[in-house]
Protein backbone atom coordinates (compact mmCIF):
# COMPACT_ATOMS: atom_id res chain seq x y z
CA UNK A 1 0.00 0.00 0.00
CA UNK A 2 1.24 3.75 -0.50
CA UNK A 3 1.72 3.96 3.48
CA UNK A 4 4.42 0.37 3.30
CA UNK A 5 8.01 0.88 2.17
CA UNK A 6 8.91 -2.79 0.81
CA UNK A 7 12.81 -2.55 -0.10
CA UNK A 8 13.61 -3.45 -3.80
CA UNK A 9 17.49 -4.42 -4.85
CA UNK A 10 17.81 -1.38 -7.12
CA UNK A 11 16.73 -2.07 -10.77
CA UNK A 12 15.05 -5.60 -9.81
CA UNK A 13 11.92 -3.58 -9.82
CA UNK A 14 10.58 -5.41 -12.83
CA UNK A 15 10.68 -9.20 -10.92
CA UNK A 16 8.21 -8.02 -8.35
CA UNK A 17 5.91 -6.47 -10.99
CA UNK A 18 6.17 -9.95 -13.26
CA UNK A 19 5.78 -12.14 -9.86
CA UNK A 20 2.44 -9.65 -9.02
CA UNK A 21 1.25 -10.33 -12.36
CA UNK A 22 1.77 -14.00 -11.83
CA UNK A 23 -0.40 -13.92 -8.70
CA UNK A 24 -3.25 -12.27 -10.08
CA UNK A 25 -3.04 -14.64 -12.89
CA UNK A 26 -2.20 -17.79 -11.70
CA UNK A 27 -2.97 -17.83 -8.08
CA UNK A 28 -5.99 -16.56 -7.94
CA UNK A 29 -9.26 -17.28 -10.00
CA UNK A 30 -8.82 -14.29 -12.52
CA UNK A 31 -12.51 -14.49 -13.69
CA UNK A 32 -13.40 -13.69 -9.95
CA UNK A 33 -10.98 -10.72 -9.64
CA UNK A 34 -10.02 -9.20 -12.84
CA UNK A 35 -12.51 -7.13 -14.53
CA UNK A 36 -13.70 -9.61 -17.44
CA UNK A 37 -16.00 -7.10 -19.84
CA UNK A 38 -13.21 -4.41 -19.76
CA UNK A 39 -10.84 -6.97 -20.89
CA UNK A 40 -12.96 -8.48 -23.85
CA UNK A 41 -14.66 -5.10 -24.91
CA UNK A 42 -11.61 -2.15 -24.28
CA UNK A 43 -8.14 -4.56 -24.52
CA UNK A 44 -6.66 -6.63 -27.11
CA UNK A 45 -6.63 -9.71 -24.77
CA UNK A 46 -9.42 -11.69 -26.95
CA UNK A 47 -7.28 -10.70 -30.15
CA UNK A 48 -6.32 -13.99 -31.46
CA UNK A 49 -2.91 -14.54 -32.19
CA UNK A 50 -1.39 -16.41 -35.51
CA UNK A 51 1.33 -18.94 -35.60
CA UNK A 52 3.41 -16.02 -36.74
CA UNK A 53 3.03 -14.42 -33.58
CA UNK A 54 0.77 -11.21 -34.89
CA UNK A 55 -2.86 -10.44 -34.28
CA UNK A 56 -4.95 -12.98 -37.50
CA UNK A 57 -7.05 -10.30 -39.25
CA UNK A 58 -9.89 -10.38 -41.28
CA UNK A 59 -8.48 -10.70 -45.13
CA UNK A 60 -10.80 -7.45 -46.14
CA UNK A 61 -10.79 -4.95 -43.60
CA UNK A 62 -7.93 -6.14 -41.61
CA UNK A 63 -9.43 -5.85 -38.48
CA UNK A 64 -8.34 -8.35 -35.76
CA UNK A 65 -10.42 -11.22 -35.24
CA UNK A 66 -11.60 -12.97 -32.25
CA UNK A 67 -13.16 -16.15 -31.20
CA UNK A 68 -17.03 -15.92 -30.87
CA UNK A 69 -17.84 -18.60 -28.31
CA UNK A 70 -21.67 -18.76 -28.93
CA UNK A 71 -21.52 -18.66 -32.88
CA UNK A 72 -18.13 -21.04 -32.73
CA UNK A 73 -16.07 -19.17 -35.48
CA UNK A 74 -13.98 -16.08 -35.80
CA UNK A 75 -14.87 -12.56 -35.95
CA UNK A 76 -13.87 -9.09 -36.30
CA UNK A 77 -13.57 -7.45 -33.03
CA UNK A 78 -16.10 -5.16 -33.42
CA UNK A 79 -18.72 -7.71 -34.51
CA UNK A 80 -21.89 -5.94 -32.45
CA UNK A 81 -22.95 -9.84 -32.59
CA UNK A 82 -20.24 -11.18 -30.72
CA UNK A 83 -21.27 -11.43 -27.06
CA UNK A 84 -18.60 -14.00 -25.42
CA UNK A 85 -15.63 -13.48 -27.13
CA UNK A 86 -12.84 -16.40 -25.87
CA UNK A 87 -9.96 -15.37 -23.79
CA UNK A 88 -8.60 -18.75 -23.25
CA UNK A 89 -8.15 -21.82 -25.59
CA UNK A 90 -6.94 -22.96 -28.86
CA UNK A 91 -9.16 -22.66 -32.50
CA UNK A 92 -8.46 -23.42 -35.60
CA UNK A 93 -9.34 -20.11 -37.87
CA UNK A 94 -8.22 -18.41 -41.30
CA UNK A 95 -7.64 -14.75 -41.78
CA UNK A 96 -4.23 -12.94 -42.33
CA UNK A 97 -0.84 -12.20 -40.04
CA UNK A 98 0.22 -8.85 -40.92
CA UNK A 99 4.11 -7.91 -39.29
CA UNK A 100 5.96 -5.16 -38.43
CA UNK A 101 7.25 -4.46 -41.62
CA UNK A 102 3.74 -5.04 -44.13
CA UNK A 103 4.15 -8.44 -44.93
CA UNK A 104 1.03 -10.14 -45.40
CA UNK A 105 0.68 -14.08 -44.17
CA UNK A 106 -2.82 -16.04 -45.13
CA UNK A 107 -3.01 -18.21 -42.13
CA UNK A 108 -5.55 -21.20 -41.57
CA UNK A 109 -4.16 -22.68 -38.28
CA UNK A 110 -4.35 -23.16 -35.06
CA UNK A 111 -5.00 -19.59 -33.17
CA UNK A 112 -5.02 -18.53 -29.39
CA UNK A 113 -6.56 -15.19 -27.54
CA UNK A 114 -3.81 -12.91 -26.32
CA UNK A 115 -4.71 -13.37 -22.85
CA UNK A 116 -4.23 -16.87 -23.06
CA UNK A 117 -0.34 -16.15 -24.34
CA UNK A 118 -0.10 -13.11 -21.61
CA UNK A 119 -0.90 -15.99 -18.80
CA UNK A 120 1.42 -18.21 -20.09
CA UNK A 121 4.21 -15.27 -20.36
CA UNK A 122 4.11 -14.61 -16.58
CA UNK A 123 3.42 -18.27 -15.29
CA UNK A 124 7.12 -18.99 -14.68
CA UNK A 125 7.51 -15.41 -12.53
CA UNK A 126 6.22 -16.99 -9.31
CA UNK A 127 6.99 -14.61 -6.18
CA UNK A 128 9.52 -17.11 -5.19
CA UNK A 129 11.64 -16.68 -8.52
CA UNK A 130 10.91 -12.97 -8.12
CA UNK A 131 12.20 -12.80 -4.01
CA UNK A 132 15.70 -14.56 -4.97
CA UNK A 133 16.26 -11.42 -7.10
CA UNK A 134 14.46 -8.56 -5.37
CA UNK A 135 15.15 -9.31 -2.03
CA UNK A 136 11.25 -9.02 -1.28
CA UNK A 137 9.50 -11.84 0.20
CA UNK A 138 7.74 -14.10 -1.87
CA UNK A 139 5.07 -13.62 1.08
CA UNK A 140 4.91 -9.91 0.75
CA UNK A 141 4.75 -10.14 -3.31
CA UNK A 142 1.21 -12.58 -2.49
CA UNK A 143 0.19 -9.84 0.45
CA UNK A 144 0.31 -6.76 -2.05
CA UNK A 145 -1.29 -8.26 -4.76
CA UNK A 146 -3.93 -9.78 -2.56
CA UNK A 147 -4.56 -5.90 -1.44
CA UNK A 148 -4.30 -4.74 -4.71
CA UNK A 149 -7.45 -6.64 -5.85
CA UNK A 150 -9.50 -5.62 -2.78
CA UNK A 151 -8.67 -2.10 -3.22
CA UNK A 152 -9.74 -2.73 -7.27
CA UNK A 153 -13.14 -2.61 -6.10
CA UNK A 154 -13.71 -4.63 -9.09
CA UNK A 155 -17.27 -4.87 -10.37
CA UNK A 156 -18.27 -1.09 -8.25
CA UNK A 157 -18.72 2.12 -9.89
CA UNK A 158 -19.22 5.70 -9.03
CA UNK A 159 -21.34 8.55 -9.94
CA UNK A 160 -19.61 12.09 -10.89
CA UNK A 161 -22.35 14.61 -12.18
CA UNK A 162 -25.23 12.10 -12.82
CA UNK A 163 -23.02 9.60 -15.35
CA UNK A 164 -21.71 6.07 -13.80
CA UNK A 165 -18.18 5.23 -14.23
CA UNK A 166 -16.22 2.16 -13.10
CA UNK A 167 -14.49 2.98 -9.92
CA UNK A 168 -11.09 1.21 -9.65
CA UNK A 169 -9.05 3.21 -6.68
CA UNK A 170 -5.52 1.78 -7.46
CA UNK A 171 -2.92 2.78 -8.76
CA UNK A 172 0.93 2.03 -8.95
CA UNK A 173 2.99 4.81 -9.83
CA UNK A 174 6.41 4.69 -11.27
CA UNK A 175 9.52 6.66 -10.34
CA UNK A 176 11.95 7.98 -12.26
CA UNK A 177 14.62 5.54 -11.45
CA UNK A 178 12.20 3.12 -12.23
CA UNK A 179 11.31 3.92 -15.39
CA UNK A 180 14.46 5.21 -16.81
CA UNK A 181 17.55 2.48 -17.96
CA UNK A 182 17.32 -1.06 -17.42
CA UNK A 183 14.32 -2.72 -16.73
CA UNK A 184 12.61 0.36 -17.61
CA UNK A 185 10.01 -0.96 -20.38
CA UNK A 186 9.21 -4.17 -18.50
CA UNK A 187 8.37 -1.92 -15.33
CA UNK A 188 6.17 0.55 -17.62
CA UNK A 189 4.50 -2.57 -19.08
CA UNK A 190 3.71 -4.36 -15.85
CA UNK A 191 2.34 -1.66 -14.76
CA UNK A 192 0.25 -0.72 -17.09
CA UNK A 193 -0.94 -4.89 -17.30
CA UNK A 194 -2.14 -4.55 -13.76
CA UNK A 195 -3.96 -1.90 -14.22
CA UNK A 196 -5.58 -3.58 -17.63
CA UNK A 197 -6.44 -6.37 -15.65
CA UNK A 198 -8.76 -4.89 -12.91
CA UNK A 199 -10.43 -2.02 -15.25
CA UNK A 200 -8.18 0.78 -14.02
CA UNK A 201 -7.03 2.09 -16.95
Amino acid sequence: GAAEWVPIRPKTDAAVLFALLHVVLHEHDWRGVCDVPFLERMTASPYLVGPGGWYLRDPETRRPLVWDLDRERAVPFDDPACRRPALEGAYIAAGVEVGADGATRTVADRVRPAFALLREHVAPYTPEWAAAIADVPAATIRRLAAEYLAHARVGSTIEIEGVSYPHRPVAVLLGKTVTNGWGGYECCWARTVLAALVGAL
